[in-house]
C-alpha cells in the first residue's frame, strides 16, 4: 500500500510538471498507422531534403539561427517558419502561429494555421494518429515510403502548429 502511494504520488507530480510519463511519442504509432503519401509537402519549394543553401535563397538571410552543439544541426528562423538544417539538408520544417505571417504558409493539402481539426482530417484522410504533445492535442501522419511524418498542433480546435520532418532523424542520434 504504502509503495503504491509513493507511485501514484510521483506519477502526479510528473504530470503537474508538464512530464506526462505516458506520453506517446511519435513513433509509438509507427506500426499502427497506415502510410500516407506526403511527397508533396513543401514551403515555397523547400521540402524535406533541400539543401541548407536553397532554403536561404529562397528565404534570405535567417532571422535567428540555432545551432545544437550534440547533434551538430541548426535551427533557421524566419517570420512565421523555422527549419532545422543537419548536414547541409532540412531534416524538418516548422510553421507556427508566433507571428502574423504564419498564415502566408500552408501544407501540400492547403491546411494553415487557423484551419480546423476537422479540415486537417478531410484533406488528409482517416489514416492518423492522436497524442498529446506540450498540451496540445496533436494528429500525425507518416509516409513510411518517404520517411516523413506531417503533425498537426491544436488549441481549441484550431491549428497553431504544424511540423512536418524526416522520419527517424532523431533516432539517428
Amino acid at each position: 500500500m504504502r509503495i503504491n502511494l509513493k507511485i501514484s504520488t510521483v506519477i502526479m507530480f510528473l504530470i503537474l510538471i508538464g512530464c506526462d510519463p505516458l506520453a506517446k511519442e511519435t513513433m509509438d504509432f509507427y506500426e499502427s498507422t497506415e502510410s500516407i503519401d506526403l511527397s508533396d509537402e513543401n514551403i515555397h519549394s523547400i521540402s524535406i531534403n533541400s539543401s541548407e543553401g536553397d532554403v536561404i535563397n529562397t528565404f534570405g538571410k535567417p532571422n535567428e539561427v540555432e545551432k545544437i552543439e550534440d547533434t551538430k544541426s541548426k535551427y533557421l528562423s524566419y517570420d512565421g517558419v523555422e527549419f532545422g538544417v543537419e548536414d547541409e539538408e532540412v531534416i524538418r520544417f516548422f510553421i507556427r502561429r508566433t507571428h502574423e505571417s504564419s498564415t502566408i504558409y500552408q501544407t501540400a493539402k492547403e491546411i494553415k494555421i487557423g484551419d480546423t481539426k476537422e479540415k486537417v482530417m478531410k484533406e488528409y484522410g482517416e489514416n492518423y494518429y492522436e497524442r498529446v504533445e506540450s498540451g496540445l492535442d496533436t494528429v500525425g501522419y507518416f509516409d513510411k515510403g518517404n520517411r516523413i511524418n506531417i503533425e498537426f498542433g491544436f488549441n481549441e480546435n484550431e491549428v497553431i502548429a504544424v511540423i512536418i520532418e524526416q522520419i527517424g532523424w532523431k533516432e539517428d542520434h
